[in-house]
């Protein structure tokens, strides 16, 4: 009986908290579908990761969204302004990243929530957007914190789970496998790496795009997922891939 409990309890809180949950108000985790996916990363800027990252990005020539976090943006001022000197959407990942978020007063979600934009804002120089919850769990207050804010909540449609020691083949191929057109991707920034110095994450990332691009999937920012598709030359037939009805929860 202790068992069953446990379980229906964990699946509540999935239900309440996760990032489709609808409870604390609404999410965006995926659009209508469409030849591209959002790019997403979290948990940055991270000194090695990042500068990693930014560097296949501008090889491969994808534009991305980094959800960082404030305190570390604020440690790596430099890395924030790199990536939205370089093109990227800065978005917001909460101030501290607290593991008990969905536990947090009025106070404390105002503060997760308006210190990095005022941070974000400085070292960017441009309003962010989009706000994604730490672990993509919500609390009563963060809806109207993040709507007073300008901002509105994001989460995603597919991860790899790449912060749980997954290896880069076994995180390339859950990501290409799973995303469906016009679908938000999660990746980590600061995943714990092996001796040879780069994070899995980092050496998934070229075959993560590569492979989305074999499936005629264009990897993108957020912001570009959510801005109307470029008029098809004429003569070009439409090649929009099978895929769910759109994410807003």
């Amino acid at each position: 009986m202790a068992a069953v409990w446990a379980l229906m309890q964990s699946f509540v809180l999935i239900r309440l908290l996760g990032p489709r949950g609808r409870l604390f108000g609404p999410n965006l985790w995926c659009t209508e579908p469409q030849p591209r996916v959002a790019l997403t990363f979290d948990d940055g800027p991270d000194p090695r990761d990042t500068p990693a990252i930014l560097d296949i990005l501008r090889e491969t020539g994808v534009r991305a969204t980094f959800f960082f976090v404030g305190e570390r943006a604020r440690a790596y001022p430099e890395l924030v302004r790199r990536a939205a000197r370089e093109g990227h959407e800065c978005g917001l990942h909460s101030d501290t990243h607290p593991w008990w978020f969905s536990l947090a007063g009025p106070r404390r979600t105002h503060r997760e929530v308006r210190r990095v934009l005022d941070t974000l804002r400085d070292l960017s120089g441009t309003m962010p957007r989009h706000y994604r919850p730490p672990m993509g769990h919500k609390n009563v207050f963060l809806s109207d914190e993040v709507t007073d804010a300008g901002l509105e909540m994001v989460t995603w449609s597919v991860r790899a789970f790449d912060t749980r020691g997954r290896s880069p083949e076994r995180i390339r191929e859950t990501l290409v496998g799973r995303v469906r057109p016009g679908g938000i991707v999660l990746l980590h920034e600061g995943v714990r790496r092996d001796r040879e110095g780069q994070s899995p994450t980092v050496r998934a990332l070229r075959g993560v795009i590569a492979g989305l691009r074999a499936r005629d999937l264009e990897p993108v920012s957020l912001e570009d997922l959510r801005a109307p598709l470029p008029a098809p030359r004429p003569g070009a037939a439409s090649t929009i891939p099978e895929a769910p009805t759109s994410g807003r929860a």
